[in-house]
């Protein structure tokens, strides 16, 4: 990170670059009259973050004051207080910081530096129009002289190299910074907001990418899962023609599974065709068998015959080789032919 200093001191600004506390870099430009955009255009370095400037003494308004106590806050949450009728006009049009110049366990000496608001906004719009906005305005004479009034009205003779060595000074602990109140300085506060506003941002188009992809895989889902849905009813059909009427084909699938279960152990153990072999060597010519089913107790066989005698010789016949044999329905259908159902036991050993 780049900082810059510059000193103005005297008819001419001193720029100072310092990358990570190393002095790398140092310009001069001559001032001549009010400060404008193209006279400090010169000072102006691609990539420099923090700028300090340093204004000479004489722009200031100085007094020495003497406090009870030492705390830096204290002093200057009283100090406007104690400048009343010693500032022309009202305190209130000054910027003010101070200096401690002598300290001691009954109080200490401060030097009150002030600089009049309108003025130090001039400075503040001329530097910042050139791209040189300060984020610390302080007097570097203020530091070589220690504060002591007596060797700024003597005239300070340091030369740059001197200045150059309190530049790298005041940069790492400045002396003191007339920017405060509604002048003091923002930029970090506005980088921090557009650090913000271009991470949200980012972060909005990053949600606005995922939402995206979310809605794209839900389609792609929804729509997997309605070709699932119609494979399913079509293996469905395929396997139960006989259902017309398709709901849950999960469910229905289920239900018609067990029932075959339930059918193949109401079967499971009975010689199915050895009962039909059985059953048809034993009827009369005319009779017809249509169905043998059972309930896992009994079997039950339906058939048609020509007439009640012929449905009563069967049974006969049958109870030959089977227990319990019963016609428990017969009727003649439009057709002179009778329906029968005929229930019966496996003969026991």
């Amino acid at each position: 990170m780049k900082t810059a200093f510059i000193d103005w001191a005297e008819n001419k600004l001193n720029l100072y670059v310092f990358e990570d506390n190393r002095h790398i870099d140092t310009l001069s430009v001559t001032v001549e009259g009010e400060l404008t955009t193209s006279s400090l255009a010169p000072l102006f370095k691609p990539g420099m973050q923090q700028i300090y400037l340093s204004i000479p003494s004489s722009f200031l308004t100085l007094r020495e004051m003497s406090f009870p106590f030492s705390d830096k806050d204290k002093i200057r949450d009283t100090i406007s207080y104690e400048l009343e009728g010693l500032l022309l006009g009202s305190v209130g049009d000054y910027s003010i910081d101070h200096i401690i110049t002598e300290a001691s366990e009954s109080g200490c000496k401060v030097l009150a530096v002030c600089i009049e608001k309108t003025r130090l906004k001039e400075l503040i719009d001329a530097f910042t129009a050139a791209g040189l906005e300060p984020k610390t305005i302080t007097s570097l004479d203020l530091r070589l002289s220690g504060g002591k009034s007596e060797k700024l009205l003597e005239g300070l003779s340091f030369d740059d190299a001197a200045r150059a060595e309190a530049v790298g000074e005041e940069i790492i602990n400045p002396s003191l910074n007339l920017r405060r109140d509604e002048l003091a300085y923002t930029g970090d506060l506005e980088r921090l907001k557009k650090g913000l506003r271009l991470t949200g941002s980012l972060l909005l188009i990053l949600l606005l990418i995922l939402g995206a992809h979310a809605g794209f895989k839900f389609i792609n889902k929804k729509k997997e899962n309605r070709m699932f849905a119609q494979e399913l009813q079509t293996v469905y059909r395929g396997v139960f023609p006989e259902d017309k009427k398709i709901i849950d084909p999960v469910r229905q699938f289920k239900g018609n599974l067990n029932l075959l279960k339930e059918k193949k152990s109401a079967l499971g153990g009975i010689p199915v065709l050895d009962v039909l072999n059985n059953a048809a060597n034993l009827k009369p010519g005319e009779i017809i068998l249509n169905e043998l089913s059972a309930d896992g107790k009994n079997l039950i066989l339906k058939g048609t015959a020509s007439s009640f005698e012929e449905v009563d010789s069967f049974k006969n016949a049958l109870a030959s080789s089977f227990d319990g044999v019963k016609v428990v329905n017969s009727d003649a259908t439009v057709d002179k032919k009778i329906n029968f159902t005929i229930v019966m036991q496996e003969k026991t050993a």
